[in-house]
């Protein structure tokens, strides 16, 4: 003990005598737990309401019955109504409030005095158009109750009244936030079918977050239902019939639900007219001059397990009408009385609801409460948190390194005279060690004050970034201690081990450094030849998908990381030699002052090096990974002005003609398509492991001479396998077809193989085409995000071409609802929209078959208008934030990591101090030697710029490659370097790097020529 305070004293004194350079490794240590504390106080928060939020999710009841969920974006079970009568007949239950959920477009009502709302991706793909299968749910679930009081607490206004024409709506808090609405407001609500405005009467405070209840869950991905089925019982593929589902008790007492779901045989719908003003389940048929077959679709969903926490609230006669067909309930909320347990209604009711087609299950508050800890949220910040804290930890570890091993090297005469006197190996070694957990815990107590002063101003400024509040709970104070005391062990390793070498007899002696040029060579050639593994191993080496990733990610990626590392010498050497002839010109300074400054503290200078390229190396393979990926996924050139989709019932051939009469459509340029999504038929062979979302394919009808003409054809694809005039022949002759390049790619079909597809419309029979052509088709995918031709399931796996006839009658398609065509120059798009509305609105009151639900109303039939610019425009806006959101760590751990910079310019200027006397004795100004010192930051930066862009280019280019193993995307890898996004980051690099030289370099400055040689002397 007396020796530990005795190592402890001689710390401390040391501490004291140099004051800088433990404040500003204390600041590092500061800021890097800062960093951990403002991500992982959310996650406290949201663990610390748990309870709070499982009462507020159930409301004023006690328990919900929901039916056991299927395949996500699957429509959801509804509840027989015989199970509602005998529960109402328990007495032991209080009340029932049946539920429904159903996805929407939500948008506020502007008035004339609002100011212009900024745009937004989703809000120039979605904004007040009704909900399409593969665009995700982005705004609140309508919610269908009859109950009499509020489910939840009334923050505001009145619950919902009784008077069926009232079109009032009650807004959970959040969603009004969102919105900007409040009491007395209005929103318009869009569904497929109708599109009615709501007067807001009151608001209701819900839980935040929903918990995940097991069963079908959003995160549950997999096999042959990417995107969920379009019914469930009948075939595997999706479609076919569905028994005791909501298409036998849907909407249309004469089945015909049914007939959309049946056989081949009975494939039509009749067409019946409707008033906006009758609810959906009371329609009276009426006699029809004519029939009229229209086309099947499925509705999306809302990927909603529960009750919905982002949601609107309705009487079940408005949702009617909102939705096109009876509200059905899919959720039971159950209030029991006093004299009753949950425990003794779950021993009456578990295996009867077990029991039930389609299975139900009772939740209770320790399910929810349990459901809480485990969902997409919790595990979303979990994953945050411990990036946070691997970020901390790498920052806390170079920082505290650097200071050490500096420390070392300056004070290497007095650790050998330390040795000569009294202290052994050991006890130098906890010196070393002693040193850092000091620095680690004054910078640890620093930054928990630090972070959680910074958490609670920004909450109060920017509630926004903390949705569920700010805590410093014990997961924070355990997470960021551990992290930093691991990370000062860990940095003090090296530094200890080279102050244990020091001799006693090496206090008699100048340690002269003598760069040598062979070893950081030799170094650089290993890193070089270690960097090159990783490309290989991803684009050369043939292996196994499953091999190539796990040895992506546990060899070959580490290799490269080591590989950098090694090459880090090489890069601070070169660098110095081609910049600093530059930089000396540029600042006016001797090139002999700044020859080998950084060669000859070569491992200081490495230090600051490979810290700052911590950060910024992670920033540059973020951007190069992401903007490389965004090629493939942006709308090409090969696609004409704007897909136009007549949703949902379609046009007849009378209606068609209408669209070459406006005057914003080029007549010329209308080509009319048939597209169907169906689910293919592998046969006997295994689904392509690559086609991990693709086990369904849209199939577009069109006119091949039109589409692939000669001269100006409607789409210039580029064709990878095949030709223009081979396609068009095949087409015309036969069941041809032209797929996509990433397609073929993940399937390993080429041109004469077949792929056989399953109609929707008739799941017992198979069509086949062979493929005539393969053609590359850039941002395919975001076309059919939004476009609505995703007709049945949220995922998709390529866009296939075929002749239009045999699309049609292949796929039983009875009217045109798609259309692909070219504007004149300068189009308002925003009129030209309106009038397809015009021609779409000639067929409102007709009624179409939709999946799992019958027969549905389309009272206010519509058109959706995807132009190909605007889901360029938003394609871009959405990928700039999502790539920029991942930067803001890497970027946060760079300027954590400047302050290394200053440690490394400090320590040089320490050793230099009696040189920087004699030159200012000989005659260099104040002003030469303060731009000698900012050069030394200077070729840090740039050294440490191009190593991070060695290792940005490097990684993001493997990571792009890596894309077409993971079943998500298997095409051709594109490679982009975003220059203008990478000089930021070095724009910031330099910029930081200057900033931590300047207080040590105006200090140099500042200091007169006897006092640097009296103080570089007391170093010697």
């Amino acid at each position: 003990m007396t020796s530990l305070r005795f190592l402890a004293a001689l710390v401390l004194s040391q501490m004291r005598l140099h004051p800088g350079r433990a404040v500003i490794t204390t600041l590092g240590v500061v800021a890097s737990t800062c960093a951990v504390v403002w991500v992982v106080s959310g996650y406290d928060a949201l663990v610390s309401q748990f309870d709070d939020n499982a009462g507020k999710y159930l409301g004023r009841y006690d328990a919900l019955i929901i039916p056991q969920g299927g395949p996500p974006g699957s429509p959801t079970p509804t509840i027989e109504q015989s199970i509602i009568d005998s529960l109402q007949h328990d007495a032991g239950v209080l009340e029932i409030n049946p539920i429904s959920n159903s996805r929407v477009s939500v948008t506020r009502v502007r008035r004339d005095t609002d100011d212009a709302e900024s745009e937004s991706s989703l809000g120039l793909l979605v904004g007040n158009r009704p909900p399409v299968n593969g665009a995700p749910p982005v705004g609140p679930t309508l919610v269908s109750t009859p109950a009499a009081d509020a489910p939840y607490e009334l923050v505001s206004g009145n619950w919902l009244g009784n008077d069926p024409e009232a079109r009032s709506v009650v807004v959970g808090v959040d969603v009004a936030q969102e919105l900007g609405v409040g009491v007395g407001d209005d929103l318009l609500v869009t569904a497929l079918a109708n599109q009615l405005q709501l007067t807001v009467v009151g608001l209701v405070e819900q839980a935040p977050e929903a918990p995940a209840l097991g069963g079908g869950g959003r995160g549950r991905r997999g096999g042959g239902t990417q995107g969920g089925p379009t019914v469930r019982g009948g075939r595997e593929a999706g479609g076919g019939r569905q028994d005791g589902g909501p298409g036998s008790s849907g909407p249309g007492s004469s089945g015909a639900g049914d007939r959309g779901l049946g056989d081949s045989g009975s494939r039509a719908a009749n067409v019946r007219t409707a008033h906006p003003g009758d609810p959906a389940g009371q329609r009276a048929p009426r006699e029809q001059s004519a029939q009229t077959e229209t086309n099947r679709m499925g509705l999306p969903s809302g990927f909603v397990q529960g009750i919905a926490t982002s949601a609107i609230y309705v009487r079940p006669a408005l949702a009617s009408q909102i939705n096109g067909f009876p509200a059905q309930p899919q959720v039971l909320q159950i209030a029991m009385r006093d004299t009753v347990s949950m425990d003794q209604f779950r021993s009456v009711w578990q295996e009867k609801l077990a029991a039930s087609r389609p299975p139900l299950q009772l939740i209770d508050f320790a399910a929810v409460r349990g459901g809480m800890e485990s969902s997409r949220s919790v595990s979303g910040q979990q994953s945050q948190a411990w990036a946070a804290t691997g970020m901390a930890s790498l920052a806390a570890i170079f920082i505290i390194f650097s200071t050490l091993s500096m420390g070392v090297s300056e004070r290497a005469r007095e650790l050998a005279m330390m040795r000569a006197i009294a202290l052994n190996r050991a006890q130098i070694a906890g010196i070393i060690a002693i040193e850092s957990i000091v620095l680690a815990l004054i910078g640890w107590v620093g930054g928990l004050i630090a972070g959680w002063l910074l958490v609670i101003v920004g909450s109060r400024v920017l509630p926004g970034l903390f949705s569920s509040g700010a805590v410093l709970g014990w997961v924070c104070v355990a997470l960021t201690g551990i992290t930093v005391l691991l990370g000062a062990l860990g940095a003090a390793v090296l530094p200890a081990w080279r102050a244990m070498r020091i001799e006693p007899l090496d206090a008699m002696s100048t340690r002269v450094a003598t760069p040598r040029f062979r070893w950081w060579a030799v170094l650089g050639g290993m890193g070089l030849f270690l960097a090159a593994v990783t490309p290989l191993s991803v684009f050369v080496v043939p292996m196994s998908d499953q091999w190539r990733k796990w040895c992506y990610s546990f060899i070959t990626y580490p290799i490269l990381l080591l590989g950098m590392i090694l090459l880090a010498p090489a890069v601070v050497v070169i660098c110095e030699r081609i910049f600093s002839p530059l930089l000396t010109g540029m600042l006016r300074l001797d090139g002999r002052m700044m020859k080998t400054q950084l060669s000859s503290n070569l491992w200081r200078s490495v230090s600051a090096t490979l810290a700052l390229s911590v950060g910024l190396g992670l920033y540059a393979s973020t951007q190069t990974w992401g903007y490389s990926m965004l090629r493939p996924f942006t709308p090409g050139d090969w696609l004409p002005d704007a897909l136009v989709a007549f949703h949902p019932v379609g046009l007849d051939e009378r209606d068609e003609a209408l669209i070459t009469q406006l005057d914003e459509v080029k007549s010329d340029e209308v080509m009319p398509l048939a597209i169907e999504q169906a689910k293919f038929d592998w046969g006997q062979d295994d689904p392509p492991s690559r086609l991990k979302f693709g086990d369904n394919g849209v199939i577009c009808g069109l006119d091949p001479d039109i589409a692939f003409g000669e001269t100006n054809p409607m789409l210039p694809v580029t064709f990878i396998s095949g030709s223009s005039e081979s396609v068009r022949k095949a087409l015309a002759s036969r069941n041809a077809c032209v797929v996509s390049e990433d397609f073929s790619m993940a399937t390993g079909r080429g041109v004469g193989d077949t792929i056989t597809l399953i109609p929707p419309n008739a799941d017992s029979e198979r069509v086949n085409y062979q493929i005539a052509g393969i053609v590359s088709l850039p941002g395919w995918q975001w076309v059919t995000k939004f476009s609505g031709v995703r007709r049945h399931f949220v995922r998709t796996g390529t866009l296939i071409f075929a002749n239009r006839e045999r699309v049609q009658t292949d796929f039983h398609l009875h009217r045109s609802e798609f259309f692909w065509l070219n504007f004149q120059p300068d189009t308002d798009l925003a009129a030209a929209e309106a009038k397809f509305q015009t021609i779409a609105e000639r067929h409102a009151g007709e009624s179409f078959t939709a999946d799992g639900m019958g027969e549905v109303t389309a009272y206010r039939p519509f058109a959706r208008m995807t132009a190909t610019e605007t889901v360029r425009k938003a394609i871009n806006m959405r990928a700039d934030d999502m790539i920029w959101g991942m930067s803001y760590l890497p970027l946060v751990t760079l300027m954590i990591m400047s302050l290394a910079v200053a440690n490394t310019v400090i320590a040089s200027v320490r050793s230099r101090t009696w040189e920087f006397g004699v030159m200012r004795a000989v005659g260099v100004t104040r002003g030469q030697l303060v731009r000698l010192v900012v050069m030394e930051t200077l070729l840090i930066g740039i050294a440490a710029c191009v190593l991070s862009l060695a290792f940005g280019l490097i990684a993001g280019w493997c990571g792009v490659g890596m894309a077409q193993f993971g079943g998500w995307f298997a095409g051709p890898p594109s490679f982009m370097i975003p220059w203008t996004q990478l000089a930021i980051g070095f724009a910031m690099t330099i910029g930081l790097c200057l900033l931590s030289g300047l207080w040590p370099a105006i200090q140099t400055g500042r200091a007169e020529p006897l006092q640097l040689l009296q103080s570089g002397r007391a170093t010697q």
